[in-house]
C-alpha cells in the first residue's frame, strides 16, 4: 500500500508540474489573440476555477475533497489570504505573462522561495546560514539577468520583457507574504478545501471587476484554438494541477514535491519554443542556472 501511495504521489506530482509549465506557453498563445485581453482571461481563470472546485468537491472521493467547515475565527485570515495568493497573485501573472516570454514568466515564477525566506529574516529575526545567503544571492543575481538581459520581439509578442518580468516578480512577492502571514491555513485545512475558498472569494470580486469584459467579449468570432487554449488555462493549470497536489501530498515528503517544480521552467521552455512563442537566449540560459541554483541552496536543509 505503501510503495502504491508513494507511486501515485510522483505520478500526480510530475503530472502536476509538466501542467502547470504548459500553462505559460499555452496561456501566451491565447494572450497573443487579440479577441482575449489579459483581464479577461484572469477572470476565467478565477471565476471558472471556484465553480470548478465547487463542482468537484460534489462529486470527487472524499480523499481528494473532504468536507470541511471553515472556523468562523479563519474568514477574515481567508479573505486577506485570497486577495495575497489568488487575487493579486493571478492577475500579475496574467499581465506579466501577456508582457514577457512565457519562459521568462515561469522562472521568474519559481522565486518565491526567495521572498518567503527574506521575509521570514525580516519578521522573525532568524540567523541564516551561509547557504541560503548564498542562495538568496545567485537568485537575485539571476532575475537581474532576465530583466536587463530580456528584449522586445514583436514576433513573438513580446512587448515589454521589462514590465513583464517585474511584474511576474511581484506575483512572486504576493504569493511569499501569503505563504509567511496565513501559512497556518495551509497545515489546517486540505489543499482542495483551501484553493475551493480561496478562489470563490477572488471570483467574487473578479465578476465586478472583469465580469463586464467578459460579457462584452465576442466569443462566436474567437477561433476555437484559442478558446481551447484559454480553456487549458482555467481547467487544467488551475484545476486538475490542484487536484494532483493532495495526492503528491499523501506519498511524498514536501522536499521531493519542491524538487517537481524544477521541471516547470524545462517543460515552458522546451514547448514555447515547439510552437514559435519563445527564443532560448543565453541571458535565459545564465538566469535560468542562477535561479535554479539558488532555489537549490535556499531549499537546502
Amino acid at each position: 500500500m505503501k510503495t502504491k501511495t508513494i507511486i501515485l504521489g510522483h505520478v500526480a506530482m510530475l503530472a502536476a508540474n509538466v501542467i502547470w509549465g504548459l500553462m505559460s506557453p499555452i496561456g501566451k498563445e491565447a494572450l497573443n489573440s487579440p479577441d482575449i485581453a489579459p483581464l479577461t482571461l484572469t477572470g476565467m481563470r478565477i471565476i471558472g476555477a471556484a465553480l470548478l472546485f465547487w463542482l468537484g468537491g460534489m462529486i470527487l472521493p472524499k480523499s481528494i475533497a473532504p468536507k470541511e467547515t471553515i472556523e468562523k475565527k479563519d474568514y477574515l485570515p481567508l479573505v486577506f489570504a485570497s486577495l495575497l495568493i489568488t487575487f493579486a497573485n493571478q492577475i500579475c501573472v496574467i499581465f506579466g505573462m501577456s508582457m514577457t516570454s512565457p519562459v521568462d514568466a515561469t522562472v521568474m515564477c519559481s522565486t518565491t522561495p526567495f521572498f518567503t525566506l527574506l521575509l521570514v529574516w525580516m519578521l522573525w529575526n532568524e540567523k541564516p546560514g551561509w547557504a541560503k545567503i548564498l542562495g538568496v544571492v545567485l537568485g537575485f543575481a539571476g532575475m537581474l539577468v532576465f530583466i536587463f538581459g530580456g528584449k522586445t520581439d514583436t514576433a513573438m509578442n513580446v512587448s515589454n520583457p521589462l514590465l513583464g518580468d517585474i511584474i511576474c516578480i511581484l506575483s512572486q512577492v504576493f504569493g511569499a507574504i501569503y505563504m509567511v502571514k496565513y501559512a497556518f491555513l495551509t497545515k489546517k485545512y486540505s489543499p482542495f478545501t483551501l484553493m475551493k475558498w480561496l478562489f470563490t472569494i477572488s471570483g467574487i470580486l473578479m465578476l465586478f471587476i472583469s465580469g463586464p469584459a467578459i460579457a462584452t467579449t465576442a466569443w462566436e468570432v474567437i477561433p476555437t484554438k484559442v478558446i481551447l487554449e484559454a480553456g487549458y488555462v482555467v481547467v487544467f493549470g488551475t484545476f486538475i494541477a490542484y487536484v494532483f497536489l493532495p495526492i503528491g501530498q499523501r506519498g511524498l515528503s514536501p522536499t521531493s514535491i519542491a524538487m517537481y517544480n524544477y521541471l516547470q521552467p524545462i517543460v515552458a521552455a522546451v514547448f514555447s519554443v515547439m510552437i514559435g512563442v519563445a527564443a532560448i537566449t543565453m541571458p535565459t540560459i545564465i538566469g535560468s542556472a542562477l535561479i535554479f541554483a539558488g532555489v537549490y541552496l535556499v531549499n537546502k536543509k
